[in-house]
């Protein structure tokens, strides 16, 4: 592990560029709710996933979640 000496990470700058970034799609828009009235709004289903490709080695079969998958 490489450690930085307080002197170097003192004269760091920059940061994340956000001019890049899109905006959230799951962000739902409640000003003007009570506590109560926004507890109460349901939030629209998520999307689904996309489908998992799956290589020989990776880390699921080295975990035995194939094996448990194929027993079951």
């Amino acid at each position: 592990m490489k450690t930085i000496k307080l002197d170097e990470l003192a004269t760091v700058t920059g940061g994340m560029k956000w001019e890049d970034f899109r905006p959230s799609e799951n962000v739902e828009d409640r000003r003007g709710l009570s506590p109560r009235e926004s507890m109460r709004v349901r939030s629209p289903a998520p999307a689904p996933l996309p489908p998992i490709v799956r290589t020989p080695g990776d880390l699921s079969s080295q975990a035995g979640v194939d094996d448990i998958k194929r027993r079951r």
